[in-house]
This record gives structure tokens, C-alpha cells and sequence, in this order.
């Protein structure tokens, strides 16, 4: 492929990517249908130089006698967004060896039998599978630059769209989940499928919760996307925009319970996030972003680690949260005390760290009882919030995510009954 990025680039990044999946479908406990699938895709990044400035453009190619005029039409897009000069990092890079998944796919009947036990399991949580998707893919990726780079390794992907149901008729209650995993093994595991069942059990008699300021304990599967804002606020690229003013050393949260530190790591093996480069051959390695709620780094791509004068962090993977001391008993005594389940959505304003969101399920710890609430809302600040924090011991990975499996808020605002 190193001979049809043409016309010439001042650099480029080739990356190739051959796919292998199974896709399986169920309806109502019988499977639907089945499918398997092949890919082939090439996407090349194209920098250019013009006038001490550089601008940048991507073109996607599929082989065919296109390609050239794709490769020409990206070459004009990026002579016309120039920025300020950057390169490639130049000299040989060692790429880490990470485990990515499952050694082999497996075979469309061993994802039958695995959807089959995992049908089974539901019906004796007292719950069925309305609906249940399992996509399996393996896919071998090869980079190549003009830097003389390039590296080749495989991964395994899984996900699941997967709706648990209770009850008939109107009295009929739902629960969503979209599991993703790099090993069969990890893609819907009992644990959680035993709190989701019981969670649509109970969703039937909910009640709203009270309103008012009150503890409220966030799950992993939620807390991922309240540190999307962490993600947000260690950015090179918003610093040198101007999107943010902090500067490394400065404290982004007043840590007055649990301290938070934040690492991206993607190297941790069989993590959804982890791979060993970046689109712009930046080995993988982990970096602190935040101790004990103070900056100690930005996570920056090659252009704007360049701009802050900045080392390249590759790619950045899981964020990582460090545990606290706390059990869950701990976090659930001293109520009342709302423990989320789940949100409808659930999606922190990435700068300000404002968030709303509508609680899908969850209970309400309060004089020894466990009481299922649905509806209502919770909201708050993200960095108010982990400032005046308890975080479990547990921790658990989910999607991008590897921390505290429970963090208690102190006080979240909660609008219900």
C-alpha cells in the first residue's frame, strides 16, 4: 500500500484493518438469524506543508482505481486547514505486546451455546431475553508511515445488545444492557446479569424517590461517563484552544474525601480501550493525569504536544481510578441513601461538569430497607461531587473504565416524589 499514497504527502500514516465476525440474533429466547462477515478497510492520514504550516486531511480507500482520486481530494482538504507546523515522532519505537482477546473467534456454535446458557441463566433469575444480539469479531490491524514506522497485531471485539424482561401485558418491565469485552468470558458476566435480573424484578413495584439533597452512590457502568469529563479536562488539544485554563500543578478538584487519581492506561491486557499505538505511531505507555485531584499531565497527540511543548502520550485507553477503603455496606449505611442502578442517559456537560440525568432503576437505602425507586432525576457537578466522595475497594472494569466498582456522593441534588 506504501506505493498508493499518491500524490506525494509531506507524511502519512496507512492504517489496514481485515475483519472476521459472527453476528447471531435472537428474538424471544429462538435464534433469529445468523451472519457471518468479512471487512477489508484502509484509512490513510495525509499531512501537508504549506507556507511553515501544516495541514492535515484523511482518506478512506477500498482498492479500487478511486483510490487516487481519494488520495488527491484529501491532499486538497488538507492544503485548506493549515495550523501551525508539527511532525510525526521520527526514530524506531518499541510497541508494547498486549493481550487483545481471545487467541482464536470462536465458532458460530460455540456463540449459540453461549447465548443458549445465557438464556438459561436469565430464566432462573426469574427473568427472560426479549431480545439478545451477539456481535464476535477478530480483526488483524497493520500500520505503516512515512516515519518508517510500522507494526502489525490482532484483537478480538464482543458486544451484546441485550434487553432482560419481567412480567406480561402492561405490567411488562424492561432493562437494556450493551455489554463490549475483548474475551467471551468477560462479555456478560453472571454477577452482573444477577443485579440486572433482580433490578427489573423490583423495577415493576418502583416508587419515585424523595427529592431533595442526599447521598447517592453511582455504579462503574455510570461512573465511566462522569470521568469522560476528566477525560475532557486533561486535554491538550481544549488546553491550547483555550477551552481550558488549568495548568499542570493546579488542583481540578478540592479532594476532601477519598483523593482521586486518574491514570490513562491502554495497556492493561484484554481491556476494551487497550492497543498497543496510536494513529500517529505513538507507542502505548500509561501516564498519570491527575494525583490526589491535582494536573500532573495532559494526554496530547503528536500536533498539539508539539504546540505546549509537550511529550506525544499515545494512545489513551482505559482511565484508570484508583479504589478507595470503603465496602459496600459502608457506602450504603448512615441513609437515606440512593443508590442508582442505572440512568436513561446520562451524559455531564464535558467542561462546565454539569449533569442531569433520569434515573432508570435504583433503591433507596433507608432504615435497614432496600427500597426500589425508577423516575426522578439526579444532578450535580462532577468535580463538586469527587471532591466529597467515598469510593469502594471493589473495582471493576467496564468499557473504557477500571475503578471503583461504587463511589458515594455526599450530597447530589435528587428531584422525585
Amino acid at each position: 500500500m506504501r506505493r498508493a499514497i499518491t500524490p506525494p504527502a509531506d507524511e502519512w500514516v496507512l492504517l489496514e484493518e481485515e475483519g472476521n465476525a459472527h453476528q447471531l440474533y435472537w428474538r424471544k429466547g429462538s435464534l433469529h438469524a445468523v451472519r457471518d462477515v468479512t471487512s477489508r478497510s484502509a484509512r490513510a492520514e495525509l499531512y501537508c506543508d504549506q507556507g511553515g504550516q501544516r495541514g492535515a486531511a484523511t482518506a478512506h480507500l477500498a482498492g479500487d482505481e478511486h483510490d487516487g482520486q481519494r488520495l488527491s481530494d484529501a491532499r486538497l482538504a488538507a492544503e485548506l486547514a493549515l495550523n501551525p507546523a508539527y511532525r510525526l515522532p521520527q526514530g524506531a519505537a518499541d510497541y508494547p505486546a498486549i493481550a487483545l482477546g481471545d487467541e482464536a473467534l470462536p465458532s458460530r456454535d460455540a456463540l449459540e451455546s453461549w447465548g443458549s446458557a445465557l438464556h438459561r441463566a436469565a430464566a432462573e433469575a426469574g427473568v427472560h431475553l426479549s431480545t439478545l444480539e451477539v456481535f464476535a469479531e477478530r480483526q488483524h490491524h497493520q500500520l505503516e508511515a512515512s516515519n518508517g514506522r510500522s507494526h502489525a497485531w490482532d484483537a478480538v471485539h464482543y458486544a451484546a445488545d441485550v434487553i432482560l424482561s419481567c412480567g406480561e401485558g402492561d405490567a411488562a418491565v424492561e432493562l437494556r444492557l450493551s455489554p463490549t469485552s475483548r474475551r467471551l468470558q468477560d462479555l456478560l458476566r453472571a454477577d452482573r446479569l444477577a443485579t440486572a435480573a433482580q433490578a427489573v424484578r423490583d423495577r415493576g413495584g418502583a416508587a419515585l424517590p424523595p427529592s431533595g439533597a442526599m447521598p447517592v452512590i453511582l455504579p462503574a457502568a455510570e461512573l465511566q461517563y462522569l470521568i469522560l469529563v476528566l477525560r475532557a479536562h486533561t486535554s491538550a488539544e481544549l488546553r491550547y484552544t483555550g477551552a481550558l485554563q488549568k495548568q499542570i500543578g493546579d488542583a481540578l478538584i478540592d479532594c476532601q474525601g477519598d483523593p482521586l487519581t486518574l491514570r490513562m492506561n491502554p495497556l492493561i491486557p484484554h481491556a476494551v480501550a487497550s492497543r498497543p499505538t496510536d494513529g500517529s505511531t505513538v507507542p502505548a505507555a500509561a501516564r498519570t493525569l491527575i494525583e490526589g485531584g491535582v494536573l500532573r499531565a495532559f494526554h496530547a497527540t503528536p500536533q498539539f504536544a508539539a504546540y505546549l511543548d509537550l511529550p506525544p502520550t499515545g494512545p489513551l485507553g482505559t482511565l484508570e481510578v484508583s479504589a478507595g477503603t470503603s465496602n459496600y455496606d459502608d457506602l450504603t449505611a448512615q441513609g437515606p441513601v440512593l443508590e442508582v442502578v442505572s440512568f436513561s442517559s446520562n451524559m455531564p456537560d464535558p467542561l462546565s461538569g454539569d449533569f442531569a440525568a433520569e434515573i432508570k432503576m435504583g433503591y433507596l437505602h433507608q432504615g435497614g430497607r432496600k427500597i426500589p425507586i425508577a423516575q426522578g432525576s439526579v444532578s450535580g457537578n462532577v468535580f463538586t461531587a469527587l471532591g466529597h466522595c467515598r469510593m469502594s475497594r471493589e473495582t471493576e472494569l467496564v468499557d473504557g473504565y477500571l475503578g471503583p466498582r461504587w463511589i458515594r456522593f455526599q450530597a447530589l441534588q435528587v428531584a422525585g416524589g
